[in-house]
């Protein structure tokens, strides 16, 4: 297998960003020639004419922003491309020419996370291009915000839809605040991430198998799909779901108060997480967030479910099956398309690159009515088989887990599409033969708005901006 050349992959494909502050704009084209052309310019190497879209190499010291691209099947077809390719084919991949309106229910996205409810545009034909802006300040994005618009703007290039921002939330320290890493229902978030095989080790290790590359970035020694043709355009790139996620901290908060007689609000929490809200995984540390001896902030990560032998926590006695990170990433676990013990569910895993928007809330303190969420990119070369798959088998299926039996009205209480007249959360007791049955759990998430985009190499930009 070839190394990854990471200086034609776009860099949030393999890279996390600490960059505080960031904005998403959804462009619709406007002149199809001039909206190529303005591409080309976006990876000219040329920074005194345009920002340039980042790639996957370690940036230099000094840094102030990162830009990515991203492109709909339609935006394909509005920039001229499959006209102007007849070979343009992308035989392994309906979900993303289909693209994700058409495609919402078969992830849960129907009643009011309907495209019929989504904001911006999103769920039009106008969706094309999704161009996402990371900067190091407020200042430096609205700097390299005005640039962006005056560009489109003075070549006719694209039409803005929409624009959506996200900051870091804060946590007040010497009186200053501070960002921090964590997301509106209080969990420290970025715990755990991807390693792949020839790319940038994570920040926090684990003795999960690296993923092979072709998971995330398109190439010719992939196991599961056919390289889009014609290669010029499909090498080195890869596929992203853009969401827009408003979540209820009100009423997450409300509910975990709501079952303090049957579990502690904190213990619950985790529970459902299957982490302390401090980030420590309840496989390390099922009774405390802090415990004793203390654990080593780079232990974080390294924790299974079940060995080989069938040894570790196969019933969920420390962290409950139906935790949020066991179901999304069930590592070991033997799981509906992996079923041996100790195995690896690489095929299916996700790179995540998301930002909370709203400001923080203080749990207890009253609703004040503004809009908190959660907007980001889940990477991946197969939305079908990863993104599609994760949602509708190990999120919003009872049994996903085939060797222990759950409660089929079982979901995931964190993202998954639970209906409070039938939704149920069982956590296992070690010296107890019943569960604890949490009842009654709300939809604690509303989808705003979807996009199914291509994220295409540096070359195949260059690539789409020279076609005549």
């Amino acid at each position: 297998m070839e190394a990854l050349n990471l200086e034609d992959i776009q860099g949030f494909v393999l890279r996390q960003y600490l960059f505080p502050v960031l904005r998403h704009f959804l462009l619709k084209v406007g002149d199809p020639a001039a909206a190529r052309a303005m591409i080309g310019r976006l990876v000219s190497g040329d920074e005194n004419d345009a920002p340039q879209i980042s790639t996957a190499e370690e940036a230099p010291p000094g840094t102030t922003y990162h830009l990515h691209l991203g492109i709909t099947y339609a935006g394909l077809v509005a920039l001229q491309v499959k006209e102007k390719l007849p070979n343009l084919a992308f035989k392994s991949f309906a979900a993303f020419v289909e693209g994700a309106a058409p495609r919402a229910a078969r992830v849960g996205d129907v009643g009011r996370h309907a495209p019929e409810n989504w904001v911006g545009g999103f769920s039009t034909g106008n969706a094309h291009i999704l161009l996402t802006l990371y900067a190091a300040r407020a200042d430096i994005l609205d700097d390299y915000t005005t640039h962006l618009t005056k560009l489109f703007a003075n070549t006719k290039a694209f039409e803005e839809l929409w624009h959506g921002d996200g900051a870091a939330l804060t946590e007040v320290v010497n009186g200053q605040p501070v960002p921090v890493p964590k997301v509106h229902f209080g969990y420290t978030d970025g715990i755990s991430q991807v390693s792949i095989k020839g790319g940038p080790e994570p920040a926090l290790p684990d003795h999960q198998q690296p993923c092979e590359p072709w998971l995330f970035v398109l190439s010719d020694d992939a196991e599961n799909y056919y390289l889009p043709d014609p290669p010029e355009l499909s090498r080195n790139g890869s596929f992203g779901v853009f969401k827009l996620i408003q979540q209820d901290v009100v009423g997450f908060e409300n509910f975990l108060q709501s079952q303090k007689d049957k579990i502690d609000p904190e213990l619950l929490a985790a529970k459902l997480m299957g982490r302390w809200r401090n980030g420590t995984p309840l496989m390390l540390s099922p009774e405390t967030d802090s415990p004793r001896d203390g654990i080593k902030f780079d232990q974080m990560n390294d924790f299974g479910y079940v060995n080989a032998d069938g040894s570790g926590d196969p019933r969920g006695l420390r962290c409950p099956i139906g935790a949020h990170i066991r179901r999304v990433n069930p590592r070991d676990q033997p799981v509906t398309g992996q079923g041996r013990p100790g195995g690896s569910n690489n095929s299916h895993r996700l790179v995540r690159r998301g930002m909370p928007y709203g400001p923080t809330y203080v749990p207890g303190q009253p609703d004040d009515g503004i809009e908190r969420g959660l907007l980001g990119y889940f990477i991946c070369s197969n939305i079908e088989n990863q993104y599609e798959f994760v949602l509708k088998q190990w999120v919003n299926d009872g049994e996903f887990v085939g060797a222990v039996r759950m409660n089929p009205k079982c979901k995931d209480a964190i993202i998954g599409n639970n209906d409070p007249a039938e939704s149920i959360f069982e956590i296992r007791q070690q010296d107890h033969p019943d569960p604890i049955k949490i009842t009654g759990i709300p939809d604690f998430l509303t989808t705003k708005a979807a996009a199914y985009c291509f994220l295409p190499s540096i070359s195949a930009l260059k690539f789409i901006a020279n076609l005549k």
